[in-house]
């Protein structure tokens, strides 16, 4: 039966290479209200010291792109999750409030205005492992994002409404996956 034994390599071969494929580092759902929302399976993770409350307390920034799509009307967001280890109630702090997010992308600043996440979608796009006391978004473009995507460094600055800024450096997450957010339009 050498029929057989073509069609028992091909199944095989077929099953092998489905193994091979790479898992994509984007994630497309559609949420309750009708939108179909696309974002990366993890965010970004950004971080900085603040040895003045402890010393191995840290703040973090949690950042994802989102594509929001109403039926073909595309928009598109970085989503931003304050977070720290430190409960600044406890200390009698309250944390700072951001205005404005400053990406240094290859030592150019790209200037994005914050605004309260909107929080009609059934659940958070991205998910954190830090207590998150602030969720914000920056409404960028596309262009924007594969901007930061293709960048060889990408400093974040937070400017608080007192004028300061507040630093975070890369953490955890891969460029990469935001190359691929960014190609998959």
């Amino acid at each position: 039966m050498p029929g057989f034994a073509n069609i028992l390599r091909t199944a095989v071969c077929v099953v092998l290479l489905a193994g091979c494929t790479t898992q994509s580092s984007s994630v497309s759902r559609l949420d309750s209200s009708g939108l179909t929302v696309v974002t990366l399976t993890d965010a970004i993770v950004f971080a900085r010291p603040v040895r003045t409350l402890a010393a191995g307390a840290r703040d973090y920034a949690y950042i994802g792109p989102i594509e929001i799509n109403r039926m073909g009307d595309k928009q598109y967001y970085l989503w931003i999750a304050l977070a720290s280890t430190v409960d600044r109630g406890l200390a009698g702090l309250d944390p700072a409030h951001a205005v404005e997010l400053v990406l240094v992308v290859d030592e150019s600043p790209m200037v994005l205005p914050l605004i309260e996440w909107d929080t009609t979608l059934d659940h958070p796009p991205y998910n954190s492992t830090t207590p998150i006391y602030a969720t914000l978004a920056a409404h960028t473009s596309l262009d924007q994002i594969r901007r930061i995507a293709g960048a060889n460094s990408v400093d974040l600055h937070f400017v608080v409404a007192a004028g300061n800024t507040a630093r975070y450096q890369r953490w955890q997450g891969e460029w990469t996956a935001l190359s691929e957010f960014a190609r998959d339009d």
